[in-house]
């Protein structure tokens, strides 16, 4: 319409555009729109012209084109070239910001008897299996490419040490429980994982392939089917444990503080034994060991608010039964997560919706606020 008012003011003769019109079978066709405006003699408008070209066969070689020249075709992932404009893009905007990072190398092991005993096809089955097994434990912001033959390489941004290494085991797990079945009998594919963990934007990313791709051989040198990551953190980065991440986590805050130095250390205990669970969860960690976070989780919960009863009930709050009362339910809460965690029922949603939301926003963040002037 900007473009209409321009032609009728005077200030353009004819514009040319290109759009997007619907088929009557619902399917999308791309247009060049080009529009002329008609005066009589005594200049004024007298009608519009309006040439329509369907362009949809252009537009989709254009994006078959870019496709091939970005994606492996093999796997559908990003290709070497792709995968390297991304990442170095990537260290960049990463640098500029300090943002943590972790770039993996992962290796198909013993890949070349894969090809020998059951043939290159059944060898490229086992490749793309891998691709899409490994893309679906990533987060969409994540960098996931093929570099070489079996040589497949992820950049996790704003990732720290320990989560990058979780990442890591996760993504080795979920290959190893594949198996490819094959005319020639079965496939079980494994992989084995290099990584480095970093920061700024001081070292280039061919540095940084080679930091992981020397923990790829030491991963491969102890027996493969491993991980091993080298923490450049802590020359780039003193305080690791301030890193931000894009992963799922409980922040504390200054605005928590009770002003009580025994209840907040308890409070920013909960939120560490929190997500030291969340991130147990995310990683999809032995049941055993999240158990075991689960448990003393709750354990902390129970001494906290024993503590927290002593002290308000001696400073004489007038809530305290009540405050004494939702400490009951939230232990309840806790312990059922915990009978739903051993019987395989649990969702990662539920235990961060009652951290988050039922601890930290409608516990800590309310009725613990209201005892803090007694305090």
């Amino acid at each position: 319409m900007q473009y209409v008012q321009r032609m009728l003011s005077g200030d353009l003769e004819t514009y040319q555009m290109e759009k997007r019109y619907f088929h009557k079978d619902g399917s999308i066709i791309h247009i060049l729109l080009n529009v002329s405006l008609v005066w009589d003699e005594k200049a004024s408008p007298l009608f519009f012209i309006s040439q329509i070209l369907d362009i949809t066969d252009r537009k989709l070689l254009e994006r078959e084109l870019v496709r091939q020249a970005t994606e492996d075709v093999l796997t559908g992932i990003c290709n070497r070239r792709r995968f390297y404009d991304l990442a170095e893009r990537e260290i960049l905007r990463g640098g500029r910001y300090d943002d943590p990072m972790v770039l993996l190398m992962l290796d198909i092991d013993h890949f070349k008897k894969i090809n020998d005993n059951f043939g290159h096809g059944n060898g490229d089955a086992a490749l793309k299996q891998m691709a899409s097994v490994c893309k679906a434990e990533l987060r969409s912001i994540d960098i996931f490419g093929r570099i070489g033959g079996e040589e497949f390489s992820v950049m996790l941004v704003k990732t720290d040490a320990i989560t990058g290494r979780q990442v890591a085991e996760r993504l080795r797990r979920s290959v190893e429980q594949c198996i490819l079945t094959t005319d020639k009998g079965l496939v079980k594919v494994t992989v084995s994982i290099g990584g480095v963990s970093f920061s700024g934007n001081q070292h280039s990313l061919d540095y940084r392939l080679k930091q992981a791709d020397n923990a790829l051989y030491e991963a491969k040198s102890a027996g493969r089917n491993r991980t091993v990551m080298v923490n450049d953190l802590a020359v780039t980065q003193k305080k690791d444990e301030n890193l931000k991440t894009g992963f799922v986590r409980l922040e504390w805050n200054k605005s928590y503080e009770s002003g009580n130095k025994q209840i907040d250390e308890q409070h920013r205990n909960l939120f560490e034994r929190s997500n030291m669970l969340i991130k147990a969860l995310i990683a999809q960690q032995g049941r055993a060991l999240c158990m075991q976070y689960i448990e003393e989780l709750i354990s902390e919960i129970s001494e906290h608010f024993s503590t927290e009863e002593q002290l308000i009930k001696r400073a004489g709050y007038p809530g305290t039964e009540e405050h004494r009362k939702t400490h009951l339910e939230l232990k309840k809460e806790a312990l059922e997560i915990a009978r739903r965690h051993k019987t395989g029922q649990l969702e990662i949603s539920e235990v961060f919706h009652f951290l988050a939301i039922k601890v930290v926003s409608e516990h800590l963040l309310d009725e613990d606020q209201k005892f803090f002037g007694y305090l």
